[in-house]
């Protein structure tokens, strides 16, 4: 691993010296975090992102530790309006 990596392609000239094991622990990995994150930014939009967030306030793990009644009024009011009566709304404060 601590060989010097080089690439196919590349003129002896322009040639980086780097070891293997930086290419595949640097190189290589930041360009698959990169790809990664592109595809999540193309598959979730940002109303998406916003109810994974305020729905993180109904995890009941750590005894409900995320609770926040003001998301999830916001949650009611934003993503299920229709869902919720005024009554129900207004007791959901409560």
């Amino acid at each position: 691993m601590n060989a010097y990596f080089s690439s196919v392609g590349r003129s002896h000239r322009k040639k980086k010296s780097v070891a293997v094991e930086h290419h595949y622990r640097v190189d290589i990995f930041t360009a698959i975090i990169d790809q990664q994150l592109q595809e999540l930014n193309n598959r979730f939009n940002e109303q998406m992102i916003k109810l994974l967030k305020l729905s993180t306030s109904l995890d009941s793990k750590n005894s409900y530790k995320l609770f926040n009644v003001e998301d999830i009024c916001l949650l009611v009011d934003k993503f299920y309006p229709k869902d919720f009566s005024d009554q129900e709304k207004i007791h959901l404060r409560l």
